[in-house]
Formats: C-alpha cells, structure tokens, sequence
C-alpha cells in the first residue's frame, strides 16, 4: 500500500460506502484533466526565467536605492520599505502571471528587510524583530500567496523565539519551541475539520513551515546551548524539555489511535506509549529525538511524503547530534541507539504480529 492511496482508491471507498454515485470517477478525471491542460500551459522553463526576471528586477530596485543614498536616512528608508509592502501586496491581489507573482514577492520580502533594517537602526534590533514579527503575521493573512504564507510563518516564528530569548531570559526559547510544537501537532491532527473553515487555505503552508523551523530551532537550541546558560541565564533543564515534548508525543499518538477506532487503553496502547517513553528515557538530554519521533507520528498518520521526509531528516540529525555529543559516554550512546532502533523495530513486529490487517475487498469487475 502507498503512503498516500490514488484519487481511485480513495473513489472506490466512497462508492462502497454509498458517499458518492458511479459518475463521480468520470467528473474527477474531467477535472484532473482540464488542471493538467492549464498547469501545463507553459513550459517549466519559461516559468523558471520570468521567476528570476523578476527578482532581479527587485534587485535591481533595491540597489537604486543604495545608489542614491537612501539607506542613510533610516527614518525614510523605512517608510519605503512600508510602501514596498503595502503596494507590492495591493497588487499581487489583483494580478496574474508568473512574473508580476514573483515580482511581487520579492518586493514585499524586500520591503520587510527594509523596514526591519531601518527601525533597527533608528530605534533598536528589538524593534526591528518585532515588525518582523507584526508585518509577518499581516502578511500571512492578507498576501494571497501559499509561498508568501509559508515565509511569513517562518519569519513569525522566529522573530517570536528571538523576541522570546530576550524577553524571557533562559527559558523563553524553550517555552516556544514547546509551544510551537503543540501548534504543529494541532494543525496536523485537526486537518480535516480546520481545511472546511474560514482560514483553511493557512493550514497548508502554516503546517508545513513549523514543520521546516521547529527542527531547525530545536538543533540550534542544541548547538548554541546545550545545557548551560544564555547570557548569564539558567535555560531549561533538558530533561524537563524532553518531558513537554514526549507529552505532546503521547496526546498525538492517543489521538491517532482514537481516530484509527483503536483503544488506547489496550494492548496496542499499552505498546505505543511504553514504546515512545523508553524512546525519550534513552535519549533524556537529547530532546531532538522524541520530537522528531512526533513528527515522524504525524507523517504517516496524514500520510504525507513531505512530513514523512522531514520528520526522517531530523531524526537523522537528531540521533548524529547524540552521538556526537561529548557529555555522554559512548556506552551510553551505543546503548541509546540501539536500544531506540531495537525499540521502534520491537514495535512494529509486535503490532504487526499480534493485530495484522486484512486487505480491504476488492471488486469484481
């Protein structure tokens, strides 16, 4: 079985269950057929042209006013970055076409810079990573863009753990990587219900830039940290870290399992959880690991490749990350490893033996 079933599948299992007629397979082709016909309608590398057309066209514009001597008055090179956003946003809203959609981005993220250098400048680098973090999330809501969104979400977030880090000296950056974590994992288990509402065109490129940043963070958490201090203050002790996140790994499993009509009090239950706690147990000071094991959870419970390769790329990081650290003895590396690896595996050939799935009935034709 494929990690995401095809458009047939998913067609003959709404017909079995009487939730669509015998004509909805033709309709959909219909459909498919006309969307390729118009995402084809121009070679890839005509696309691929007009896109950087454009954004040397940005370029060009933002070295005129280099040229000219703009950026000195920071007060005015701020309120042109402004602009830049406001129009460069106005106008996306209104036009079509690959280069004006690629012009438009790179102004507006060059006008955001802007904005961002200038009030740096003039007021404070707070204040400039916080109309990051302001014009981010407007932009997130009002630029009709699913790579504008995607942007904004991760030019959110971290202007947000940065302004975190300052404000909330020690523990502020782990209190939002645990938040941010807990927002993932609640995008990805409430997906159908929030696609069908009123912001359900955010879900897609909102999820999927947690997905990209979390990671990111959590490693430079790792790197930059470690277990000391920030300035001179105490952080959060990993441990306690690792617990908030195989927290938010437990609830994620219990509710694939509800969803999936499992018991989580049961044997199954009883397997999953040990199996994720002995996970995060072992690798106690790495808190990498158990993340990305949630993550890893949500990948293949929505079924999607993308989750699934990013989930895998951390935990691959994470674990290079373990190995390497100098803390712990290589005993206790080995130990962790393989006990994680001999763990999940232990999992899988238990579930798999003890509640094997039958092949849904195929008809006859």
């Amino acid at each position: 079985m494929s990690l995401r079933p095809s458009i047939q599948q998913v067609l003959e299992g709404l017909r079995r269950e009487g939730q669509v007629d015998t004509l909805a397979e033709s309709r959909a082709r219909t459909t498919l057929e006309v969307h390729q016909r118009i995402s084809t309608a121009s070679p890839w590398f005509v696309k691929a042209f007009a896109a950087f057309g454009a954004w040397v066209s940005a370029v060009f514009l933002l070295s005129f006013f280099v040229c000219v001597g703009l950026w000195r008055e920071e007060e005015i090179f701020t309120v042109v970055g402004l602009v830049l956003v406001v129009a460069a946003t106005a106008l996306r809203r209104f036009v079509q076409g690959v280069f004006l959609e690629q012009l438009t981005l790179a102004v507006t993220l060059a006008g955001v810079g802007t904005v961002a250098t200038g009030l740096a400048h003039f007021a404070s680098d707070d204040a400039g990573v916080g109309a990051v973090l302001v014009i981010s999330l407007a932009l997130l809501f009002v630029y009709p863009d699913a790579t504008m969104r995607f942007l904004a979400t991760l030019g959110a977030g971290g202007a947000g753990l940065y302004l975190l880090l300052r404000w909330v000296p020690g523990p502020g950056m782990d209190l939002g990587l645990l938040a941010f974590t807990g927002l993932l994992h609640w995008l990805f288990l409430q997906q159908a219900r929030l696609r069908t509402g009123r912001f359900g065109t955010l879900l897609g490129p909102v999820s999927f830039a947690l997905a990209c940043g979390l990671p990111a963070a959590m490693l430079t958490r790792l790197a930059s940290f470690g277990r000391g201090s920030i300035d001179g203050h105490v952080t959060l002790p990993l441990p306690l870290l690792t617990l908030g996140l195989t927290a938010i790994a437990l609830y994620t499993a219990w509710h694939v399992m509800r969803e999936h009509d499992l018991s989580p009090s049961g044997t199954q239950g009883a397997a999953v959880f040990a199996a994720l706690t002995l996970v995060a147990v072992l690798t106690v000071h790495t808190p990498a690991v158990i993340s990305a094991v949630g993550l890893l959870t949500l990948g293949f419970h929505r079924r999607s490749s993308l989750m699934v390769g990013i989930a895998t790329a951390f935990l691959l990081a994470s674990g290079a990350w373990y190995y390497y650290d100098l803390s712990v003895t290589l005993l206790a590396k080995a130990i962790a490893l393989a006990g994680s690896g001999l763990i999940l595996l232990g999992l899988r050939l238990f579930l798999s033996r003890r509640f094997p799935q039958t092949p849904p009935p195929v008809e006859a034709r």
